[in-house]
């Protein structure tokens, strides 16, 4: 028997009338060895990069097998120059854009529900007995967000992988002294560079450029787990810096769900009686 999980029902309780910091907080996120070290120049050539490359490629058309969905514990941390705050609770998501979050306070009782599916998001905030909706592209929501992420490809950073379709690599250079190579990769007009570890076939960091050598967004993925039936690994830690915001954005996963069975109806919810409406500009 697959055991159940029992999500906690939210209460129609009323208090402030501000979006809390700790929907800022996960607003921010929509948005391992080797993951510390600075990018090198010196470029890797001839049978080496070939490999290297087929490594990539292949990684890259393997992870078709991965399982599509994600079920599990999390804590998100804020961790900023003037201290830092953490916000645990329950995660879903789904290939390619889908999330869902339920944040719990520290008796565990819901705080927050945040659910998108990369076009729109519903924000539910539980003391203000109020629901915020709005489009992702709304200035209250892009605000949160790095330059240049697309959250219609949310899941695909959440585990550390590429998304679909055509990329090219450019570039391979060796990560000094780590055995793992960094890969300049293009990739709809987008520049990525990534950390790759060719032995373990996974990406350990990956930085968003922009216009030229600038890092818009850094994300740096540990501690793999093996989840699913085809094995494929997933980060259950991922650190998050953007050149936008102050502070890291630090997310643990734990206590993963085996069996996962989700749709796209799982990622949104009526509106609970008491709570008002706030259309997100």
């Amino acid at each position: 028997m697959t055991e159940k999980r029992i999500r906690p029902r939210l209460p129609a309780t009323r208090c402030r009338s501000r979006l809390s910091w700790a929907g800022g907080l996960l607003l921010g996120l929509l948005l391992a060895g080797c993951g510390l070290l600075a990018p090198r120049p010196e470029a890797v050539l001839g049978p080496e990069r070939a490999a290297v490359v087929g490594a990539f490629e292949t990684m890259h058309r393997h992870q078709a097998h991965c399982r599509c969905c994600l079920d599990a514990a999390v804590a998100v941390t804020l961790k900023g120059l003037l201290g830092s705050g953490t916000v645990s609770g329950y995660l879903q998501a789904m290939s390619p854009s889908y999330l869902r979050f339920v944040g719990l306070n520290p008796l565990g009782q819901p705080l927050l529900l945040l659910v998108t599916d990369g076009e729109r998001f519903q924000y539910l905030a539980v003391t203000e007995s109020k629901e915020y909706i709005g489009s992702v592209r709304a200035e209250t929501f892009v605000k949160y967000a790095p330059p240049g992420f697309q959250p219609r490809e949310a899941y695909f950073w959440l585990t550390g992988r590429m998304p679909d379709g055509p990329l090219q690599v450019t570039e391979v250079t060796r990560a000094d002294g780590s055995g793992c190579y960094w890969l300049m990769v293009n990739r709809g007009g987008q520049r990525h560079r990534l950390l790759f570890d060719r032995e373990a076939g996974r990406i350990l960091r990956h930085q968003l450029l922009d216009g030229g050598e600038g890092v818009e967004m850094d994300v740096v993925y540990e501690d793999p787990k093996a989840v699913g039936a085809a094995g494929c690994l997933l980060p259950a830690r991922l650190s998050v810096t953007t050149d936008r915001h102050s502070g890291t954005l630090v997310v643990v996963l734990s206590d993963w769900r085996e069996e996962v069975a989700l749709s796209k109806h799982d990622f949104t919810f009526d509106r609970p009686p008491g709570f008002t409406e706030v259309v997100v500009p």
